[in-house]
């Protein structure tokens, strides 16, 4: 056996701690089984396969719109979904993207692609699985995933699992700061405010309540804005909450990102309180059509400033900043408060996230990466997913054995730390599955 079939072996058998998915409820997606229209979820059928991430390329390699839409129907049959999907799935699946719907239909469904003589059968099998206790059995016996971390798309705090043991949460801070969103958060807590001191309140009372559960906090306003968080003090914020409470147009730009700026810097105060790791979205745009680089570029410069102002707080920075791998891992070396997460990067490019572990293990100190997070709203894409992560750390570990900078010796402690190590160290898993009533889950 070669060392990469040795290493590979091994990096399968290792689980992985997924530090970043979106996954739905289980009990979502069993429900949308009957609501079908209105639901909010594709049909658990192939195009449940497209819907997440690949739907971006499959627009960007030609397809229309329109026909990507009926992909996702209810009412399309999958015969009819693949012949829509077949003129351009053929483009996409090399990439990243369509490598892991590939990787996840051959773990799952037992194909090695997809075509038209098999769509079918894929699907009836993919809506069978639906159904109480299907979660555990991807996550943990196909995926080997031990634990997910899961910033919850469904409610813009906090979601409280129905398996919490399996499926740990993020305290969502956008609504409450940078993203400032006071309709939304009533909506979810039930909690008023009329002043910026009654907002911080607001802000206190979530994390006294979801605080002690959630295994970190969780933002993603750098889709919506930079991450320059200028300092701006609750005196200078409070009247332009005034303003915007009662009339949110009156406010300028300039302003409102002052306010946000404050309440930024307000959250990670608490997250710090809480001992919460900071996690925030770095670099690459989901979607399609409207990513601004000349404001992803200065995502790496714009996180030294809160690193220093933060000092005790610990950032969680996500998908590697691509493409700006070398500010990233300039980063890590340089503040002590600073992990780089590989979430979704493995499959946005799956080469350049084996060149940027190799340069990352080369340069910062290993327990400074979290190296899978599968990202995803659909739980049968992350065996998929992971597979991909897999083959990737295993390629990078093989290249740096044969150009002699690391012994196999010091492969598997490097292995266990990569994929789970470091994540139990950064965040309090059995804490804070205790903290909701239940012990340590068995694996």
């Amino acid at each position: 056996m070669s060392i990469n079939n040795d290493i590979q072996k091994m990096v399968n058998d290792t689980p992985f701690v997924d530090t970043h998915t979106h996954l739905w409820e289980e009990s979502t997606r069993l429900a949308a089984l009957e609501e079908r229209r209105g639901s909010g979820i594709p049909a658990s059928d192939i195009g449940m396969l497209f819907s997440h991430y690949t739907d971006s390329d499959l627009i960007v390699s030609g397809m229309p719109e329109a026909d990507l839409k009926r992909v996702f129907n209810y009412d399309v049959e999958p015969k009819d979904k693949w012949g829509l999907l077949a003129p351009y799935y053929e483009r996409v699946r090399l990439t990243g993207y369509g490598r892991f719907v590939r990787a996840s239909v051959r773990m799952l469904y037992g194909e090695d692609d997809i075509h038209a003589g098999n769509v079918e059968a894929i699907s009836e099998k993919l809506r069978a699985a639906v159904k109480p206790g299907y979660y555990r059995t991807i996550l943990r016996d196909v995926a080997n995933v031990e634990y997910a971390h899961v910033n919850s798309l469904q409610t813009p705090v906090f979601m409280e699992t129905e398996m919490p043991d399996l499926l740990l949460q993020d305290l969502s801070t956008v609504a409450l700061g940078s993203g400032l969103d006071i309709t939304a958060v009533r909506e979810a807590t039930g909690k008023e405010a009329d002043t910026l001191k009654e907002w911080h309140g607001v802000i206190d009372w979530c994390f006294e309540t979801y605080g002690p559960r959630a295994i970190a906090t969780k933002n993603q306003s750098a889709y919506a804005r930079g991450l320059d968080y200028a300092p701006v003090s609750a005196a200078e914020a409070a009247p332009i909450f005034a303003r915007y409470r009662k009339k949110p147009g009156s406010v300028s730009p300039v302003e409102l990102k002052s306010l946000q700026d404050h309440l930024a810097h307000y959250c990670i105060h608490k997250a710090t309180e809480y001992h919460l790791p900071v996690k925030l979205h770095l670099g690459y745009f989901a979607g399609h059509g409207g990513m601004p680089l000349h404001r992803v570029r200065h995502n790496a410069g714009d996180i030294c400033l809160l690193a220093q102002e933060h000092r005790d707080a610990r950032f969680d920075l996500f998908h590697i900043n691509y493409p700006y791998q070398d500010e990233i891992i300039a980063l890590a070396k340089h503040y002590p408060n600073v992990w780089v997460d590989m979430c979704w990067a493995w499959i946005i490019n799956p080469e350049a996230s084996v060149r940027f572990l190799k340069e990352f293990l080369m340069a910062v100190p290993a327990n400074k990466v979290l190296c899978f997070g599968a990202d995803v709203l659909p739980v049968e894409l992350v065996p998929g997913h992971a597979a991909v992560a897999r083959k990737g750390i295993a390629q990078a570990i093989t290249e740096l054995i044969e150009e002699n900078w690391i012994a196999f010796s010091e492969v598997e402690p490097l292995v266990q730390r990569l994929m789970r190590g470091n994540a139990l160290e950064l965040f309090e898993h059995d804490g804070k599955i205790a903290a909701w009533g239940g012990g340590r889950a068995a694996s």
